[in-house]
């Protein structure tokens, strides 16, 4: 079994961008492309409070980016 690598940061310019962002970026990616999925479903009236239901998903995403290092 391989021992697990910490991200490296990311540099833009000069700035180093820790691999925190790209996680968030990652996961906003993510959530608008199942926002669209669910939109054309029209599965948004299944939810109570929708913006709160995108909330707890963007939330989920970013942990099982973090979870799984990808």
């Amino acid at each position: 079994m391989k021992p697990m690598r910490a991200p490296r940061d990311i540099d833009l310019g000069g700035v180093l961008v820790d691999p925190f962002v790209r996680y968030l970026f990652l996961a906003l990616v993510i959530l608008i492309a199942v926002r669209f999925v669910v939109g054309h479903l029209r599965l948004r009236s299944m939810f109570a409070n929708p913006p709160l239901a995108e909330a707890a998903l963007y939330v989920c995403i970013l942990v099982s980016l973090i979870a799984f290092w990808i």
